[in-house]
């Protein structure tokens, strides 16, 4: 075997059948071993692009990232970036989950095409440990999903795009594709049915239901912290309107810290 296909072997990003699904490459537990146990290397991929389908915002799409973006605000001295989120997110929820407030930024892009190219940028940068996006369905392209894929292995970042569940019927390079359902049992909010459409190095499954029952979320007691769980189930009342900014993305976006106060310990910016 010649020394080229020796270093392709070797690289992170080639999956083998061999490796099972406990292949490190790179993964973040979800905090939730049922889903854990279906996911290559047993957590989220941290580079590249996973996919969130579904509906409607508030059905626990962010409870069900809170733990990943708690560990990563906390361990790594990089961005989590909110591109064109569809409402303010709740910072005293986030907080009081564990997330360092301090290390999120909102991205406000005046059109889709500059939130493609916020969200690009963001992945590609290595500033950011997580670039959350919720682009526009009407037109977003296979290309435009390629792109960002790329991105983010190149900036080693966990891209996140929150889409219909209608694009679960087109094809799409991300690592991990998810479709989420509410739980009729769980009026709450405390559990949403989550069904697996695309996985590597294994087959979609459905009809798994969780409950948020992880370390968190059972540190969040009494009735202050009871309506922060509720908040990051249903997202506040008011849709997202960008105060005047701190940073600057350029090609018209609007890049703000979740609270007035800038970061505690600046970084780069993407």
């Amino acid at each position: 075997m010649n020394q080229p296909i020796e270093n392709l072997l070797r690289h992170r990003h080639l999956w083998r059948a061999a490796d099972g699904l406990q292949s490190e490459r790179g993964t973040l537990t979800t905090s939730f071993p049922q889903l854990d146990a279906l996911l290559a290397g047993g957590g989220w991929p941290m580079d590249g692009l996973t996919e969130i389908l579904g509906e409607v915002s508030g059905v626990g799409e962010l409870r069900l990232l809170l733990p990943a973006l708690s560990e990563l605000s906390r361990r790594q001295a990089r961005w989590i970036a909110w591109v064109a989120p569809p409402w303010l997110p709740y910072a005293p929820a986030l907080a009081a989950a564990g997330v360092d407030v301090s290390r999120v930024l909102l991205i406000h892009p005046k059109h889709h095409q500059d939130l493609l190219w916020a969200t690009e940028q963001a992945l590609k940068s290595g500033t950011c440990s997580a670039v959350l996006s919720w682009p526009d369905p009407r037109h977003l392209r296979s290309a435009d999903l390629r792109r960002l894929q790329l991105a983010g292995r190149e900036g080693d970042s966990w891209g996140v795009l929150f889409r219909p569940v209608a694009a679960a019927e087109q094809a799409s390079p991300a690592e991990l594709r998810l479709r989420l359902e509410p739980d009729p049992e769980c009026t709450d909010g405390s559990g949403l049915n989550l069904h697996v459409v695309k996985r590597r190095g294994g087959w979609p499954t459905a009809g798994l239901s969780l409950r948020f029952d992880d370390p968190l979320t059972r540190r969040l007691t009494g009735p202050e912290q009871a309506a922060a769980l509720r908040q990051l189930a249903l997202w506040p009342s008011q849709p997202t309107e960008p105060s005047r900014p701190q940073h600057h993305l350029s090609r018209r976006s609007t890049v703000r810290s979740v609270r007035p106060a800038a970061p505690s310990q600046p970084g780069a910016r993407p």
